[in-house]
């Protein structure tokens, strides 16, 4: 019933069966499990493994070379010889020492701290030579868009894992439009065709672009009144229209199309956006049998990464940010309320513990915390539970618990 290491099932599935023809495989920087993902590569039978971690930022490609040859001498006793400056030639000569070696399996670590304009040329020559069976793995925080989309890779490439629900998007696919990844729970994080966007000429090109995502569709009237209910609306019209010409200066494409009275997202964009996800995630839940409902519920928790954007205070985040909070409130006691009706305690303890620090005046999510500590043999903290819960409705709301509540803890007191 419990499902907490399917993502990671499923990732080391995914790279443990890659296609022969396969060279490159990149693994996903959204997904959080790597460094466990290298532990069954360099297990694998019949299969050599070289392992390096890039260790710095701005690492140049004459680094990465003598790391080869540092890597050789200590985990095959062998010595590298001098490596050719040029990418194409260094790649041939690590191939050809590594020619006997049979299936071969490259794991670079940290890749995304490499010089990507010195090193590409190098990864590109050895995913090209690698024969049939063997395999070049990257890991890192970000996307190496330069290997993603160089022409010699397209047949030879794949992210690992992938998986749409949770963010993980596939970037070696040919789109059919311009594909925009919208991460609005935390600090807030854009990415067109996999590129990050990390400037935005101010803060009210940045905010405009993700009111217009989140409301997916809206009026003239409500931007105005959202953001400018101070100006005329011949003001507000001027600096509205100057900067959502930055947004469109920005993605390097038009982000809305005007139509029947609504700005609406553009058909032209492949819109993936994480409070969307999330949302269908608990309401699918709903309805879902337990087994599937886990699942769900699973994906919405790990789809919230923090407050909805994090780094803004406009009146339309904050109140956005507090339906977005009960919402993964409600996701964590749903999934709380499943392991407690199969008996997983201890999974739900932890489950109702984290929605209550979301949602700490939700009496129903103490209750059930105070039960299970009480079924757990812990009475003292389950009545440290109802003394903190009285402490925040005294100072908060000026009330005091409900009478069921206040029952309960006189039970436990009472070692009923």
């Amino acid at each position: 019933m419990v499902n907490t290491l399917e993502p990671f099932a499923q990732a080391r599935n995914q790279l443990q069966s890659l296609p022969p023809q396969i060279s490159l495989a990149i693994l996903h920087p959204d997904f959080h499990g790597q460094h466990r993902l290298f532990a069954p590569l360099l297990e694998k039978p019949d299969t050599t493994v070289l392992f390096l971690t890039i260790p710095r930022p701005d690492y140049p490609l004459r680094d990465l070379l003598t790391l080869f040859q540092e890597a050789f001498e200590a985990q095959f006793n062998t010595t590298l010889a001098d490596l050719p400056a040029d990418g194409s030639g260094a790649a041939s000569a690590v191939l050809k020492a590594l020619r006997r070696a049979g299936n071969v399996i490259i794991l670079l670590d940290a890749y995304d701290l490499a010089r990507q304009d010195e090193t590409t040329p190098f990864i590109v020559a050895l995913a090209r030579q690698l024969p049939e069976g063997s395999h070049l793995v990257l890991g890192g925080r970000g996307l190496p868009m330069h290997l993603l989309e160089h022409p010699d890779l397209q047949d030879k490439t794949t992210l690992v894992p992938v998986n749409p629900d949770k963010m993980m998007l596939d970037y070696t696919q040919a789109a059919k439009k311009t594909m925009l990844e919208v991460r609005a729970l935390g600090p807030g994080r854009v990415l067109i065709n996999g590129r990050l966007i990390e400037h935005w000429d101010g803060v009210l090109p940045r905010t405009l672009f993700f009111y217009f995502v989140d409301r997916g569709m809206t009026t003239r009237d409500e931007i105005f009144h959202t953001f400018w209910p101070t100006l005329s609306t011949r003001e507000a019209t001027n600096v509205f229209h100057v900067t959502k010409r930055k947004i469109s200066e920005i993605l390097e494409t038009d982000l809305t199309v005007y139509w029947s009275g609504f700005y609406r997202i553009s058909p032209e964009l492949e819109l993936h956006y994480d409070v969307v996800k999330f949302a269908e995630a608990v309401q699918n839940a709903a309805v879902a049998p337990d087994e599937e409902a886990i699942m769900l519920l699973q994906n919405a928790v790990e789809l919230y990464h923090g407050p909805f954007l994090s780094t803004m205070e406009q009146d339309w985040v904050v109140q956005r940010r507090s339906e977005l909070a009960m919402t993964y409130a409600e996701a964590l006691a749903g999934l709380a309320r499943i392991y407690k009706t199969h008996d997983y305690k201890h999974h739900a303890l932890g489950c109702f513990l984290r929605a209550a620090a979301t949602s700490p005046q939700r009496e129903d999510l103490a209750r059930a915390i105070m039960e299970l500590y009480r079924d757990l043999g812990r009475p003292r903290a389950a009545l440290e539970t109802f003394e903190r819960l009285e402490s925040e409705l005294r100072n908060t709301l000026g009330v005091s618990p409900a009478p069921q509540t206040i029952e309960l803890a006189e039970t436990i007191r009472a070692g009923k």
